[in-house]
């Protein structure tokens, strides 16, 4: 799911949250990492951790998150200028790991009807609304991390259940 492009705030009932200023935007790694996300059309209210990579030898990967969302370190942080990654589990076949993420595939539906999707990241640093403007699905192997000029957040999981041979973003 992508969200926040040109961040924008109507009357949502989620008062006390501003424009951010994109001229006042924090450069990449300079805000505290994002904590906590909440989803309210899905119900969602999780943790967020940052995740450690893992060196495998002959190549490196990020951990799997467990039981929570997992942000990429090295991507954007809520209030900074640019993309932050957020993962989780759609479901898992392990018990530790959960499925933080079991309700994603309901927002592109609740975008079809029309009605606003919108997501809440809290950090040290302050609390960020951001909205859902666009979502896709793409195949495992064509998935790509990638980089914007301004304030967004990406969520990826694992499409279809127990298949995961898609990412949803």
């Amino acid at each position: 799911l992508e969200i926040g492009r040109g961040i924008q705030y109507w009357a949502t009932g989620l008062e006390g949250f501003l424009p951010v200023d994109q001229l006042a935007l924090g450069e990449a790694g300079t805000l505290p990492p994002p904590t906590r996300i909440t989803i309210p059309a899905i119900e969602l209210d999780a943790a967020i951790k940052e995740l450690e990579i893992y060196d495998l030898g002959d190549s490196r990967q990020y951990e799997t998150p467990k039981m929570v969302v997992g942000h990429i370190p090295e991507s954007a942080n809520p209030g900074e200028s640019g993309n932050g990654w957020l993962f989780g589990h759609l479901q898992s076949p392990f018990k530790d790991e959960g499925a933080v993420f079991q309700d994603l595939p309901k927002i592109p539906e609740i975008m079809r009807t029309g009605e606003p999707v919108y997501i809440v990241v809290g950090s040290p640093g302050g609390t960020y609304l951001y909205e859902v403007y666009r979502t896709d699905v793409v195949p495992k192997d064509d998935f790509r991390m990638y980089e914007t000029g301004d304030a967004s957040l990406t969520l990826v999981t694992c499409v279809p259940a127990w298949t995961y041979d898609y990412r949803l973003l």
